[in-house]
């Protein structure tokens, strides 16, 4: 009887101490827990503030070193201004003087007394007035090259200024952390595993560090697609010049046989000679001609304007995405 009343004794004297132990363990890997966490929130609030006051420094930064070049930039684009009054006049002046020369000398042609006005007379006529129209182009070319030249003489310049800028503004940010990677602030298992709230706990925190790089990216990314965007900029100036011109060149060609059939159709109207309706429809033809250039030339512009409006968005896409 005895032995069967210690047997569940001893029974209880091995269960419970063990019971104890573990409830004791268990409260204190809770406790372990907790403080861990309250850590890693500590840490993560510092890091928060961290870039939020290097956020703000930056940005007061940006501001004063963006207007300090823009008063720099202002002085050289003055210096181009006045050289460019100065070239203006000097192309007038030119362009002038040849405009009078060329009217005059198409008119001595149409009221040359000693030339009969006959087929051989208009094809000599356009041979010469085509002549002096040419002249009178390139020297309106030559004078806009030269200063188009002078522009982006003054674009390379305020180019090379603003790199310099957008270097001290990264490095300011870089001195501030704003170009670092930041690592996640991860739970560390106590045991073998960790709790369902570690996990959560880190996979926000692997999306967060993500997310702080991309903010502090797009802060900066106004300094690293400037001189991209500046030199795709000028590249454009360099293609509208040349598109420009190109149409010119081309309602110039057209231009010049009008001016001739325009005073020829005036000179039939008094009772010349020449068949004012063979001239009438050739200036019709003429003009339809010129409408076409203007048609074809809008639509190379309105393409142009839509495929850079998306390489435009593109550059700053592959600095503040990344």
């Amino acid at each position: 009887m005895l032995k069967m009343t210690c047997l569940p004794l001893v029974i209880l004297t091995l269960i419970f101490p063990a019971q104890a132990i573990s409830a004791a363990e268990s409260k204190e890997v809770r406790k372990q827990r907790q403080e861990a966490q309250k850590e890693r929130q500590e840490r993560k609030r510092q890091r928060s503030a961290e870039i939020s006051e290097a956020t703000k420094s930056f940005r007061e930064f940006a501001r004063s070193l963006k207007t300090e070049y823009q008063e720099k930039a202002r002085e050289i684009d003055v210096e181009f201004e006045l050289r460019r009054v100065e070239l203006q006049a000097d192309s007038k002046a030119k362009v002038t003087v040849a405009e009078a020369e060329y009217q005059k000398n198409l008119m001595s042609l149409i009221v040359n007394p000693d030339s009969e006005l006959n087929e051989d007379t208009v094809k000599k006529m356009q041979s010469d007035g085509k002549e002096y129209a040419d002249e009178l182009f390139r020297l309106r070319k030559e004078s806009a090259e030269v200063i188009h030249r002078e522009k982006m003489n003054n674009e390379q310049r305020k180019h090379e200024l603003m790199s310099e800028r957008d270097q001290r503004a990264l490095e300011e940010a870089a001195s501030l952390g704003l170009t670092k990677d930041y690592p996640p602030i991860l739970a560390a298992p106590f045991g073998d595993e960790l709790t369902k709230q570690e996990e959560q706990w880190n996979d926000r925190e692997r999306k967060e560090v993500v997310k702080i790089k991309e903010r502090n990216q797009y802060t900066i990314s106004e300094f690293q697609y400037g001189a991209r965007l500046r030199e795709w900029a000028m590249k454009n100036m360099e293609e509208d010049f040349d598109l420009k011109w190109r149409e010119k060149a081309e309602e110039h060609a057209l231009g010049a046989e009008q001016s001739l059939y325009n005073v020829l159709l005036m000179q039939a109207a008094q009772g010349g000679e020449a068949n004012q309706k063979d001239l009438m429809n050739r200036v019709t033809e003429l003009n339809k001609e010129k409408q076409l250039i203007k048609i074809k030339y809008k639509e190379i512009k309105d393409k142009n304007r839509i495929k850079r409006r998306e390489e435009k968005k593109k550059i700053k896409g592959q600095y503040s995405n990344r």
